[in-house]
């Protein structure tokens, strides 16, 4: 199934990469500009194994779903991103809802939301952006942010066990570290928006907490479409289960992304989902 013929919107064209790969400056303290497939100029940090090296060369990352986020976004949309890094997504998202549209980007990571602000600044969407240096939960609070250096689009407010960040660190060469940052829910920050249309959301299996504090906001946006991981070995199959069961209990249909193609496959086995490693999915009403 093509995203077109699911919304009626106008898909784009497959991804196709920058004609100039590798193009771009070092900006000094470990930053790289460079630009994206859209022509957006970006901030990228040259110490990140995840995102960078794809930018940097390809000018996209993860190019399924940057087809269908910018597929879905229209013109004076209210776009969502929830673990924004150095916003790629964010640029995306501004761009589409341009030019009476809002981006409301989180990221809680303070070198990170630094290039995030500094690529929206550069770009021309600041005047349409809400940018938060915080973690959404489902409470308002603290919590203990793990970061794996070099590898930072991998942080978590998760419980983490010891022996995953032992290994992890083992791998990397690296050692990880931990920050306190501010929690709240988007049923707080956002109250005041009467509903929202696209949301990006990549929280590394924080996902169940976020949406739980975001029921009114989902509940008062009927054509909202969200964009999420599904990693049910870092959440459990329980977990999985029940997240799972709460989007349904919400009206979403569940969409599997098809990584080779952005087609999407409707999902209506739970137990299939659990039984994979990584699923990337589109939840929407129908």
């Amino acid at each position: 199934m093509r995203i077109g013929e699911l919304t009626g919107c106008v898909e784009i064209p497959p991804i196709q990469a920058k004609e100039d790969p590798f193009a771009g400056s070092y900006m000094g303290d470990a930053v790289f500009m460079t630009k994206t497939w859209a022509r957006h100029l970006i901030n990228t940090s040259a110490r990140d194994m995840i995102q960078t090296p794809h930018i940097v060369h390809l000018g996209y990352i993860e190019p399924h779903n940057t087809r269908v986020l910018a597929s879905i976004t229209k013109p004076g949309d209210v776009f969502v991103d929830v673990g924004a890094n150095v916003g790629y997504f964010s640029l995306l998202g501004a761009w589409r809802a341009w030019p009476n549209g809002q981006l409301w980007a989180f990221e809680p990571q303070p070198r990170l939301y630094s290039l995030l602000w500094d690529n929206l600044s550069i770009n021309g969407y600041t005047g349409m952006a809400h940018t938060h240096r915080l973690a959404l939960s489902d409470s308002a609070g603290l919590a203990t942010l793990r970061i794996f250096e070099g590898y930072e689009a991998a942080s978590t407010i998760r419980d983490v066990p010891a022996d995953f960040i032992a290994e992890t660190e083992r791998q990397t060469g690296r050692r990880s570290r931990t920050i306190e940052v501010e929690t709240r829910t988007l049923d707080q920050v956002m109250s005041g928006v009467p509903e929202v249309n696209v949301m990006k959301i990549d929280a590394e299996g924080h996902e169940p907490a976020i949406l739980r504090g975001a029921k009114r906001l989902l509940e008062r946006s009927p054509h909202v479409k969200i964009l999420m991981e599904l990693v049910p070995p870092t959440m459990g199959r329980d977990e999985t289960l029940a997240h799972l069961s709460f989007l349904r209990s919400l009206g979403f249909s569940i969409f599997r992304i098809i990584e080779a193609d952005a087609s999407l496959e409707h999902q209506i086995d739970d137990s299939e989902l659990v039984e994979r490693q990584f699923s990337d999915l589109l939840l929407m009403r129908v």
